[in-house]
């Protein structure tokens, strides 16, 4: 026997990826702020990992870091000026 409700479910979430974006505003902006605060620990950990580099005279391994570190910055302006995208 069928599961008549799994079914409806599968048909609704098929339905929604083939429509417009139902998710609400406040839950774009949320994620949105998570994911900046996620990139800000890592770009703050490769900072701090790039600096002990530098300072222990690994220059090669602390100028990748540091290279790695701009590199991520860079993203994260980007991303951050961006245009919303349209709904």
């Amino acid at each position: 026997m069928s599961d008549f409700q799994w079914r409806e479910k599968m048909r609704k979430v098929e339905l929604s990826t083939k429509e417009e974006s139902k998710v609400p505003e406040r839950a774009k902006v949320l994620g949105f702020g998570c994911f900046s605060m996620g990139m800000l620990v890592v770009i703050l950990l490769f900072a701090f990992i790039s600096f002990g580099l530098i300072s222990q005279s690994y220059w090669i391994a602390g100028g990748i870091s540091s290279i790695f570190t701009l590199g991520l910055v860079f993203i994260s302006i980007q991303l951050l000026r961006a245009d919303k995208l349209p709904n």
